[in-house]
């Protein structure tokens, strides 16, 4: 059996989507969550996005479509919304990208700027189903200032990967 390497550093948060930004906030702030990044518009997918930590723990990218015009989240709030992607930090876009489509994976978004979090992103696909938003993990040079800037400070990132060993 071959050792399983989980590195939290590389789990930037998980997507939900919402049909609307201001009562999903109203909501999850309500439940405890803290707002890190408020709502900003990505023209490039049409959608609003805002980033919480969710019982002092768990980062929620809330994704909301704008109102006009056609958006990557209409599939998903068509089923009601909810849980959509889970979204891993990159040192390295197109290679970890090509990793993906070698195991069968399927480029949804081809890497592009992310408005909201000032850094390049991906969407992919995998034979499993599960949608990976891959991004990376320095922020585009010349965005401006980066909205992660306080989150990041405050997350561990420099811890170790935890090497989980067959018991």
């Amino acid at each position: 059996m071959t050792d399983i390497v989980f590195d939290p550093r590389k789990v930037f948060h998980y997507g939900y989507v919402v049909p609307n930004m201001d009562r999903a906030l109203r909501t999850w702030t309500r439940q405890g969550a803290v707002i890190v990044v408020p709502p900003s518009v990505d023209p490039i997918q049409n959608v609003s996005c805002a980033l919480l930590v969710y019982l002092d723990s768990v980062p929620i990218e809330l994704v909301a479509p704008l109102p006009e015009g056609p958006n990557p989240v209409a599939s998903r709030l068509s089923k009601g919304g909810g849980l959509d992607h889970v979204c891993l930090f990159s040192d390295d876009l197109d290679g970890d990208l090509e990793k993906l489509a070698a195991e069968g994976g399927i480029q949804l978004v081809a890497p592009c700027f992310g408005a909201v979090f000032k850094r390049r992103l991906a969407f992919v696909a995998t034979r499993a189903g599960l949608i990976v938003e891959m991004m990376t993990r320095a922020m585009v040079d010349g965005a401006g200032p980066d909205p992660l800037l306080s989150f990041l400070g405050r997350a561990d990132f420099r811890q170790p990967p935890v090497d989980v060993q067959p018991s």
